[in-house]
């Protein structure tokens, strides 16, 4: 509905367009041709100028390295290249020479083998710089030229940099070339001079030379091209027309997307010089009136398009203002005051919608009152949560109790919230039972402990169910109750089912239970079995009050002996257990049963008049493997095998 305006006012904007770029295509048509005519023409005199300016100044090195050839010194060294004298002159020479012109990368004078007898830089004399072909090779083109040329741009051999080569040869006075002079140029030089021809107003310019004959980069901005063969499909046939005329063509262009190229064809040198202008300022008169023509066209859309949008949202508020209305509703928002009430007198269809969209603002909110009035007064905990971002919806007073929410942290509670509420050990357990359930539709129902920030705990009983609304949307609704007096009255009853009421210790159902599991796990250890000596008599003759104080005592020194996570029972009478899994030998099992001896002999209850208390104790180590009977068995046997050599000792099982 809020897009209805901008519907609108694209569709006349887009009649607009048409109209105005049909006007823009007749007039572009013609303005392009006259325009492109000039520019390409002013372009291929750009070209013809840096072309000469390049020819001149490879002619300056040829004339440079030309007067180096003619000097008496080189030509001096060149005939009697033995001579001590004659090297030193033509070295200091070379020095000298060069001396002053930056552009120089390397100035020699070398035999036709390319040993090098002179040269500026001094790690590269006394060598011969090429093979004996390639060498071959260079002095017959010298002889041919007979005079001094230029080769182009390679990468130096011996410094491996970019240079403009130039060779001349050198003749002695019979006129018969006796060997050759070099030079090397930088061609930042010959960069340097087309930038200054350049100006301010041509700094997007690019300059590359070709050699014809071959299609390689002579010279480019580019240096990683310099000496590689050109790729481009369209450059290659420009060179190749230049070459089928003959020289009688000079001039091509190449115009293509970001950049026009003007090409000048140098048939002196069977080169191609190109310009290329990557700012396409060459037809920046063309692109400017194509860019005006436009943002007229775009400032005349644009203003169309924001006057229909306005009046068509002026039109169209009062839907704007119900449409927002529903949404709230839809959110769960029923306060008023946005603005719907100014719409509610109107006589049109917008009167009667916002009527409408008023009584249904009022039903859902009496209904909402009512259901959170309902939610209050539960005894049990309620919360009502987004399936999708585990937002709550709805958290009544009662769950907030159970989850030590404060009230002020309501309206932001979310469901991780909750679980941050709950120890790691707490969480685990949860998941642990919600992992084992795999429909949420079905009622799940489990037992969970928590900790409040006091320190308190408490158990919650939690009802689970996933329901789909009408609008697809999945809720989940939780159940809580209190269950911390159940859970404490049923631990009681088993910590009562599973201990000696007397001693406190395990008694012998619960301890043979855990005594089992752990060797059902094949966790072995210390296995005793031990009772008290005589303990018949101390019944007999003080009573069973002080049979009971005994026994009792008897249970503290072995919790006094053993630690915490080994399993202490009484069997019945005096007869008592000890396993103390992962006990790793005989050495160490000793100390402990020593341990014991002597707790149990610290035992004196008053009501013994000073009758000391022993025991006798059969003890077996044990990887695990053996079952509770077994190992009761074999103790058994050795405690009475103690008991009959006098008691208070004990024996090991000797398997």
């Amino acid at each position: 509905m809020k897009n209805i305006g901008v519907k609108i006012a694209l569709l006349l904007g887009a009649v607009e367009i048409i109209a105005m770029v049909v006007l823009f295509l007749v007039m572009d048509d013609n303005l392009t041709k006259i325009l492109e005519e000039k520019a390409i023409k002013d372009m291929n005199v750009v070209a013809q100028d840096r072309a000469e300016l390049a020819e001149a100044y490879i002619d300056s090195c040829c004339d440079l390295l030309d007067g180096y050839s003619k000097s008496a010194e080189i030509r001096g060294v060149l005939e009697h290249p033995e001579d001590e004298a004659a090297l030193a002159a033509s070295r200091e020479f070379t020095l000298r020479y060069a001396d002053g012109h930056d552009n120089i990368e390397g100035l020699y004078v070398a035999k036709w083998d390319t040993w090098v007898l002179a040269h500026i830089n001094p790690d590269s004399m006394d060598k011969t710089f090429r093979e004996a072909d390639s060498a071959k090779e260079l002095e017959d083109r010298i002889r041919a030229m007979g005079c001094s040329f230029c080769t182009g741009v390679v990468l130096a051999p011996v410094t491996r940099n970019m240079v403009i080569p130039v060779y001349a040869p050198v003749y002695n006075a019979e006129g018969e070339a006796i060997g050759f002079a070099g030079a090397a140029f930088y061609p930042e030089g010959l960069a340097s001079r087309l930038e200054s021809a350049a100006g301010d107003t041509d700094e997007s310019m690019g300059y590359s030379i070709f050699n014809a004959a071959n299609n390689i980069f002579i010279f480019d901005h580019d240096t990683s091209l310099v000496g590689t063969e050109c790729s481009d499909s369209e450059i290659l046939d420009i060179m190749s027309s230049f070459r089928e005329a003959e020289g009688r063509e000079r001039f091509a262009t190449l115009r293509r997307k970001g950049e026009i190229i003007s090409f000048y064809y140098m048939p002196e040198r069977d080169w191609v010089f190109a310009v290329t202008d990557a700012g396409a300022d060459s037809l920046g008169v063309v692109d400017k009136v194509r860019v005006n023509i436009i943002v007229i066209l775009v400032c005349v859309t644009v203003v169309m398009m924001a006057l229909c949008i306005w009046s068509l949202h002026r039109m169209i508020e009062p839907l704007h203002a119900i449409h927002r209305q529903i949404l709230r509703l839809n959110s769960g928002d029923y306060s008023r005051g946005h603005g719907i009430e100014k719409y509610c007198h109107r006589d049109d269809e917008f009167g009667t919608i916002a009527n409408a969209v008023k009584e249904l603002h009022i039903s859902l909110e009496n209904q909402t009152e009512l259901f959170h009035e309902i939610m209050e007064v539960q005894m049990t905990g309620m919360v009502v949560a987004k399936e999708t971002n585990s937002r709550v919806l709805m958290i009544n007073q009662t769950a907030l109790k159970l989850y030590g929410i404060p009230e002020e942290e309501k309206d932001d509670i979310t469901i991780e919230g909750i679980r941050a509420r709950f120890t790691d050990e707490e969480l685990a357990n949860i998941d642990e039972q919600l992992s084992k359930v795999t429909d949420f539709s079905e009622e799940v129902v489990f037992e969970s402990p928590v900790t409040y920030s006091d320190g308190k705990k408490a158990w919650l009983l939690t009802h689970v169910k996933t329901l789909t609304l009408s609008n697809s949307e999945r809720v989940t609704i939780y159940s809580l109750m209190d269950i911390t007096e159940r859970k404490h009255m049923e631990q009681d009853l088993q910590m009562q089912a599973e201990t000696d009421a007397l001693t406190g210790i395990s008694n012998r159902r619960s301890g043979e239970y855990r005594i089992g599991q752990l060797l059902e796990r094949g966790e072995g250890g210390l296995f005793c079995l031990f009772d008290a000596n005589k303990f018949k008599l101390i019944n007999d003759g003080y009573g069973h009050a002080a049979g009971d104080e005994v026994l009792v005592a008897l249970a503290k020194a072995m919790s006094a002996t053993f630690r915490s996570s080994d399993i202490l029972v009484r069997l019945g009478g005096d007869e008592f257990v000890v396993y103390a899994p992962s006990v790793p030998d005989r050495s160490v099992a000793e100390k402990l049963i020593n341990r014991l001896m002597e707790n149990v002999d610290k035992i004196a209850p008053e009501s013994l008049k000073g009758h000391k208390v022993s025991i006798s104790l059969g003890a077996v180590m044990t990887e695990g493997s053996e079952d509770f009977a077994r190992l009761y068995s074999r103790a058994d046997s050795l405690m009475y095998g103690c008991k009959a050599k006098g008691g208070n000792a004990y024996e090991f099982y000797e398997g």
